[in-house]
């Protein structure tokens, strides 16, 4: 495990980023260009869950895969409740909207939890 910085008040220096790391050497081999995400932080800025932990895991071994099939063009997804490699999205589309009003407590700032019956557990009426 690859370590930077100086060393805490315990001795630590904190741990290199994996997907940083994967990621640098995709440009470096291939040339082509790779985005980093934290899902996590990005969607609730909190400690990853098992649910956080699965998806991430799994959609790292799909992207891979992938690479190690030589494919391109691709991203890892869930679709209709499925895992699934998809093609990347036409950045002509723009970006996709999700339907604030109805999937989210504003007052809160939190997910709307009622009404999910039917309803595909990941990216619920998002367009």
């Amino acid at each position: 495990m690859q370590e930077y910085g100086e060393p805490d008040a315990f001795g630590h220096r904190k741990k290199a980023s994996v997907t940083e790391s994967l990621s640098n050497e995709i440009v470096q081999r291939t040339g082509e260009e790779t985005i980093v995400s934290d899902l996590t932080y990005d969607l609730r800025s909190g400690p990853p869950d098992f649910i956080d932990k699965l998806v991430a895991s799994t959609f790292g071994n799909m992207a891979f895969e992938a690479i190690a099939g030589g494919k391109s063009g691709l991203m890892a997804a869930i679709s209709s409740g499925c895992f699934a490699m998809v093609n990347i999205p036409d950045p002509k589309r723009g970006p996709r909207h999700v339907e604030v009003e109805t999937m989210y407590d504003t007052e809160q700032y939190r997910p709307n939890y009622a009404n999910k019956q039917g309803l595909p557990v990941f990216l619920t009426r998002a367009t």
